[in-house]
């Protein structure tokens, strides 16, 4: 995709969860724009792989946020990191009524406590006109069937952002809140309940569309450049939170 947000050439790119998803397509937008990308997944191999689609400025690595040897050997093999996006998840389908807290702890362990231990594993190596980006979700605002957890979760992405972008400036920490993005496989591989909730989102959106996934690219790629913003949660979800 094209973006008028531009990063410089000699830019590296960090995108932990990188190895699918919105993650890939940031690094895929990235990497167009002949930046050094390095994508992660908690399996090595297959984010080899998919750095291998991207060129050979990309590169894939393993990583596991709630293991801290392995955000320790990630960070060892790397020189210094302008940007750092945090997009890792592990969906969880968790109500109060049938409440699995077992799957619950380790999804909302990866939101928290690994997206803050990735940032302070990344700090020796953060360059201080960089940034970080952390995914957050619009379930903590309108929650959609089975999101308990991810309510939770995307919630406490806020207070992290606004805690580190005061202790770890001048880098900046900015968060990016994705509505349902149409195009990807939590839309596309629905149950029927969940997918009658997003046609409902789709049709409360004033221009009646959900946004796509280059317009979550080209929204990560503005907070990224813009030097300007710090400590901001931007919201990409063609207005389904104002109707």
């Amino acid at each position: 995709m094209k973006s008028n947000a531009t990063l410089r050439k000699d830019t590296h790119l960090l995108v932990i969860g990188g190895a699918r998803g919105l993650g890939f397509e940031l690094a895929r937008a990235a990497s167009e724009q002949g930046v050094r990308v390095t994508v992660t997944g908690r399996d090595a191999h297959a984010a080899e792989a998919r750095a291998a689609e991207l060129g050979p400025s990309a590169r894939g690595l393993g990583c596991d946020l709630l293991d801290a040897g392995s955000l320790g050997r990630l960070f060892a093999d790397l020189d210094v990191v302008d940007h750092l996006v945090l997009t890792a998840i592990e969906r969880d389908n968790n109500t109060v009524a049938d409440f699995r807290a077992d799957a619950a702890a380790r999804m909302m362990l990866i939101k928290t406590v690994g997206y803050a231990n990735a940032v302070a594993h990344a700090l020796p190596k953060l360059d201080p006109d960089g940034s970080v980006v952390m995914f957050g979700g619009l379930s903590m605002w309108r929650p959609s069937p089975g999101s308990t957890t991810m309510s939770m979760a995307n919630s406490a992405i806020l207070g992290l952002v606004n805690s580190l972008a005061v202790e770890i400036a001048p880098v900046r920490v900015n968060a990016i809140t994705p509505g349902s993005v149409a195009g990807t496989a939590a839309i596309d591989n629905a149950d029927p309940v969940l997918a009658e909730f997003f046609e409902a989102q789709r049709q409360r959106t004033p221009a009646k569309r959900l946004p796509s996934p280059d317009d979550i690219v080209a929204a990560v790629l503005f907070l990224l450049t813009c030097r300007g913003v710090t400590g901001e949660n931007l919201v990409v979800d063609a207005g389904a939170h104002l109707l």
